[in-house]
């Protein structure tokens, strides 16, 4: 009863038609500078955070969240591969470990022009499982065939059902006369032509069997690393730092060689890294929005308590403790608070669904990775920031309550 007493003090305050026009005015642009300063920072975060989750989706479409393989690149052994698979049946979040052979080739095509890719020879009964989303488990692939991106089929003069040519620096020679002589060359059909969704795998990356890519080694290889899925809600960066821990651990034992486990997303710290940074120095730039607004809240409170000083005393003199005063002005910082953050919030979310669905914002994929900017509404990130501005509106507002309760009662009504 008490508190909605001084919830209609306060609001009668604010926005009474017994004020001025000019501090109901006040009151109501506090209420629209708040929400600006809320609405930009929500749809900068939802386009910063929709930016770098799409980047990590389309990487983790293509290769799976852990990787172990043997520091310096050297290829795998089959006793190694097997104890790598026991150790990883440890952990009650890896689902399964697969065998990769990956080497930097040259591939020609039909237009006479070649290309230095990356190939990558994956199981295909496995490698689909662990990745991500559907990419790799909706190409149709049967027997030998590689997996081609758009940009390096067309490069090549290439598509589905054409044969590309494919050649190791492991199978080439220098003969007497001092001419590069190239002894084992692999035809492979191309099974798919594919949007790998980051224009860096659609430019360079071609995946294929494990056959066909062992064709390209000069001596039998089983693997150069190993393929390592998890379960959908598990941490691979920790798991990766556990796995690791476990195979130096084996290693002093000496029960198998020197091999490390790293999490996909590692190897992109630096991006990720550098994406955070900017997301923290726009941030500050627009949190200074919402002190601007804070201080013409303070304007705005400390005119509503000068209005209302007559009021005040009455309700002192009518037997309203100080503590009833107080909490009338803190009100007031509230209900503003609350008026501003809920309205920017919707207009936030508004503008990123709209953008979404009617005026895509498009993007430059050979520079951003991506061809379109995504926006990412995330509840918790709104409810953190509605409560953050309602809580600054509160220590506002404690100058102006307690400048309110200065003056006697007697002083206020003396004329009246």
């Amino acid at each position: 009863m008490k508190l909605l007493l001084i919830f209609r003090i306060a609001w009668r305050q604010i926005l009474s038609r017994s004020n001025s026009g000019f501090v109901r005015t006040v009151s109501l642009l506090s209420i629209a500078g708040i929400a600006i300063g809320v609405a930009a920072l929500l749809i900068l975060n939802s386009f910063m955070d929709g930016f770098s989750e799409s980047i990590l989706k389309q990487l983790s479409s293509i290769h799976p969240p852990m990787e172990i393989r043997t520091p310096g690149g050297f290829v795998l052994e089959p006793e190694a591969i097997r104890f790598a698979d026991s150790l990883a049946g440890i952990s009650e979040n890896i689902t399964f470990v697969s065998p990769v052979l990956e080497k930097t080739v040259v591939v020609a095509g039909n237009s006479g022009d070649v290309a230095g890719v990356r190939i990558r020879g994956v199981d295909w009964d496995m490698e689909p499982s662990l990745v991500t989303g559907e990419r790799l488990s909706d190409l149709d692939i049967s027997g030998r065939g590689a997996v081609l991106g758009t940009t390096l089929a067309e490069r090549l003069g290439v598509s589905r059902g054409d044969t590309i040519r494919l050649a190791s620096t492991d199978a080439t020679q220098f003969s007497a006369m001092g001419r590069l002589l190239v002894d084992t060359i692999v035809s492979v059909r191309v099974s798919e032509v594919t949007n790998f969704g980051i224009e860096e795998y659609n430019s360079s990356i071609i995946i294929t069997d494990l056959t066909t890519a062992s064709l390209l080694f000069r001596n039998p290889v089983a693997a150069t690393s190993l393929s390592v899925g998890l379960l959908k809600d598990a941490d691979p960066v920790y798991e990766a730092e556990n796995l690791t821990s476990l195979l130096r651990e084996s290693y002093i034992a000496g029960e198998c060689d020197y091999m490390v486990c790293s999490a996909f997303i590692s190897a992109h710290r630096n991006l990720f890294a550098a994406l955070g940074l900017e997301k923290t120095g726009m941030n500050i730039v627009l949190a200074l929005i919402s002190v601007v607004a804070l201080l013409n809240l303070l304007s705005a409170l400390n005119m509503i308590a000068i209005e209302h000083r007559r009021d005040t005393g009455v309700l002192r003199s009518m037997g309203a403790s100080p503590g009833i005063i107080v909490s009338t002005g803190l009100m007031q910082g509230g209900i503003i608070g609350a008026g501003g953050a809920l309205a920017g919030s919707i207009f936030a979310i508004i503008v990123v669904i709209a953008i979404n669905r009617y005026f895509p914002i498009r993007l430059e994929s050979s520079v951003y990775w991506i061809d379109m900017l995504p926006g990412e509404v995330q509840p918790h990130l709104i409810a953190g920031i509605i409560c953050a501005t309602i809580t600054a509106c509160f220590i506002a507002a404690i100058i102006p309550a307690l400048h309110a309760i200065r003056v006697s009662p007697s002083e206020a009504v003396r004329y009246e």
